[in-house]
């Protein structure tokens, strides 16, 4: 009778594991086939959960940034949602913009389409209300400042909220508001009239673009960092996608993640005598 007990129990405890490391493999796209792993050593480092596999890296993490090799594309890269983050990011973008003002000045007016003299002679504040009054119209720019230049920096604006671990539309959101408020109907006021290509093309096309960019940084991330086997290749793609976030990064900073613990039954080894996998619990913890 106690015998029975005691297997009763077991069954119990193997039922209670089974369903616990089952929702563990779901939740992560996890496939419970015993070659999935060929990783024998585990170890912590940074805050976030690394394998150490005989062959290659099954796990490739920055801060903030999660690679699961062999799992969905969508959590190969997967920033965690950090507003610290964005108001660093927008006040790096507010050191750009008077640094944009700055090149822009400097350059021909026939690059520009500023007149500077016409904003000499009425005072910055003047020339702003007049432009932002009059505004938007179609602007005369040329196609590549247009329909190249523009769109890559709503991406830009895009990548920063998207790497900062925001949603798609929040994404959009920030995109439309840096290029309208920020830029359209901001620093770009002091000299020409709102454009209608600028607040269309640079939010939506450039969120689209950014979108790619969120989807090749993670893809770039899961190649370890390389770009044509070339890792300078990758880290300067990386950088042109997303340069604010690779500044932050560049800084130190990292995303002060919460405490996660998952934990999953998988294959840590191989039985070379049986021609069987070795099965045991795999702990992840990631804070």
């Amino acid at each position: 009778m106690k015998n029975k007990k005691i297997t009763l129990s077991q069954l119990i405890l193997v039922f209670v594991f089974f369903a616990f490391t089952q929702e563990s493999f779901a939740q992560f796209g996890l496939s419970s086939r015993a070659d999935f792993f060929t990783s024998k050593n585990f170890s912590l480092s940074e805050g976030n959960y690394f394998s150490q596999p005989d062959t290659g890296n099954y796990f490739n993490s920055q801060p903030g940034e999660y690679h699961f090799r062999g799992l969905p594309d969508s959590l190969v890269y997967d920033p965690q949602r950090d507003p610290k983050r964005l108001l660093y990011n927008m006040g790096l973008y507010a050191t750009s913009i008077v640094i944009s003002f700055g090149v822009l000045w400097a350059m021909p007016e026939s690059v520009s389409n500023w007149d500077k003299d016409e904003m000499r002679e009425e005072g910055l504040g003047a020339k702003w209300e007049k432009n932002v009054q009059s505004g938007p119209v179609i602007d005369e720019d040329g196609a590549v400042l247009n329909y190249v230049i523009h769109p890559w920096f709503g991406a830009i604006y895009y990548m920063s909220a998207r790497g900062s671990g925001f949603k798609a539309w929040e994404s959009f959101a920030f995109s439309a508001f840096m290029s309208t408020v920020f830029w359209e109907y901001g620093t770009e006021a002091f000299a020409e009239v709102p454009s209608w290509q600028d607040l269309i093309v640079t939010p939506v096309v450039g969120s689209l673009i950014g979108e790619g960019f969120f989807v090749w940084k993670g893809r770039i991330i899961r190649n370890d960092s390389r770009l044509l086997k070339s890792r300078f290749l990758g880290r300067f793609s990386m950088f042109l996608m997303d340069p604010f976030n690779a500044i932050i990064n560049g800084m130190g900073y990292k995303t002060k993640n919460k405490v996660k613990a998952t934990s999953a039954f998988v294959p840590i080894g191989y039985d070379q005598y049986t021609n069987k996998a070795i099965w045991g619990l795999q702990l992840r913890v990631s804070f």
